[in-house]
């Protein structure tokens, strides 16, 4: 089996599940090559991307004409009904935006086709057998019509912000109509997805869990009132950052050691500390930044609590199943969150941690001021949820399944 994975960034620290998934399906015995839309951005690296064995090709942001012809000339001897398919679905669409006044659009379109091009061609030529794609967006837009043109099966993995947000709602049955299999990371999304897509594409839909590997259980932190609150989370709204900020400075009324201190950026940094002085909690918190994988390791095995208050925002984005929290269990640390999406599959309320309603400082300052205050509740949530990732994230397992998913759509 040798899969081509498309993706629109690669790698990028928000997405370690891409790379773990990679080397999960690598390990057993799976050929991957990637082909991504963008180059990594500036920040920190995780040690794992170098254990990767894929070969990686950054396609161009505007394909050369020249090279996208002699791609097509390729595909053309071998497969002329399914590209003249494609370039004449991509012709109807341009005319169609043209009409509407949508000339960027239309000019997008016709960009995509070439990187289908370009990416179907590869395909093609290297005897790829699948091709997968992360997020039903721009990889999506790019790689099911690839595999369409190379005579080769199509997946896609959906989340969630290429799911709930407003500007993808319309888009994504036509998006996902052609691939031969939508997985997804939550049962929940599954339930929406069949929903979405219809009786008939139930067949077609997985639930592939984000598996995370055990950790070093933490044995420092956690029922320690002197470790801090952890909050590992790109800062932008449907993370509920500002929640988290506004429930701190509840809690800390009655708590003078409550400590927070947050790993990641985005592009409410600014804001956020800007609250957090405004709600007299500044020098309470600290900022660290996005943080490559050894800061953020050491950052579990210090912290008592992880909390991450995630909400649905104004355009309807919202996560999926928070890997952070996959994370923090998986090291026995208790976590607090919300019951958005498919959060309470994982975290179970007085089982495996606590949950609170989106947008409810009070609440979630009970909840904080609660594992501080009771160690052995800590250290159980963190033991049963530690208890859970093994049975129901292990990497291993989710590669498996992935695995068969795409051993049934070739057969």
């Amino acid at each position: 089996m040798k899969v081509l994975y498309v993706l629109k960034r690669y790698p990028r620290l928000s997405e370690t599940f891409v790379v773990r998934e990679i080397l999960g399906v690598e390990a057993r015995g799976v050929t991957v090559l990637v082909d991504a839309l963008l180059p990594p951005e500036d920040e920190p690296r995780h040690p794992e991307v170098d254990r990767v064995r894929a070969l990686v090709r950054y396609l161009p942001r505007r394909p050369v004409r020249r090279h996208v012809l002699v791609a097509a000339a390729h595909l053309a001897v071998r497969r002329p009904v399914p590209l003249a398919t494609e370039v004449l679905r991509a012709a109807r669409r341009v005319r169609r935006l043209r009409r509407a006044g949508d000339q960027a659009l239309a000019r997008k379109v016709w960009r995509q086709l070439g990187l289908s091009v370009l990416v179907a061609d590869r395909a093609r030529s290297e005897g790829v057998t699948q091709v997968h794609c992360h997020f039903a967006t721009a990889a999506c837009d790019v790689g099911v019509p690839a595999a369409a043109m190379a005579g080769v099966p199509s997946s896609v993995t959906v989340h969630a912000k290429d799911l709930y947000h407003r500007d993808n709602v319309e888009e994504l049955p036509l998006r996902l109509a052609r691939a031969s299999a939508v997985v997804t990371v939550s049962a929940y999304n599954l339930e929406h997805l069949g929903t979405v897509l219809g009786p008939a594409r139930r067949p077609l839909l997985r639930h592939v869990p984000n598996g995370v590997a055990l950790g070093e259980v933490n044995l420092d932190g956690v029922g320690d009132r002197a470790a801090p609150v952890l909050c590992v989370s790109r800062l932008v709204a449907k993370k509920g950052i500002d929640t988290l900020l506004r429930a701190l400075a509840l809690a800390a009324v009655d708590d003078e050691g409550l400590r927070l201190e947050v790993i990641g950026g985005g592009p409410l940094d600014a804001e956020l500390m800007a609250l957090a002085a405004d709600l007299g909690v500044g020098d309470r918190v600290r900022w660290w930044g996005p943080q490559p994988a050894g800061v953020v390791e050491r950052s579990y095995a210090r912290a008592g609590v992880v909390a991450l208050p995630c909400r649905i925002d104004e355009d309807g984005d919202r996560d999926g199943l928070p890997t952070v929290l996959v994370e923090a269990l998986a090291r026995g640390v208790p976590v607090v969150s919300t019951d958005v999406v498919g959060i309470p599959e994982l975290v179970r309320h007085g089982e495996t941690g606590l949950i609170v309603p989106p947008d409810d400082p009070p609440a979630l300052a009970r909840a904080l001021s609660e594992l501080r205050g009771n160690p052995s509740l800590a250290r159980r949530l963190g033991g049963q949820g530690r208890d859970l990732v093994r049975a129901a994230y292990d990497p291993a397992a989710s590669a498996a399944q992935l695995q068969r998913t795409w051993s049934q759509v070739a057969s």
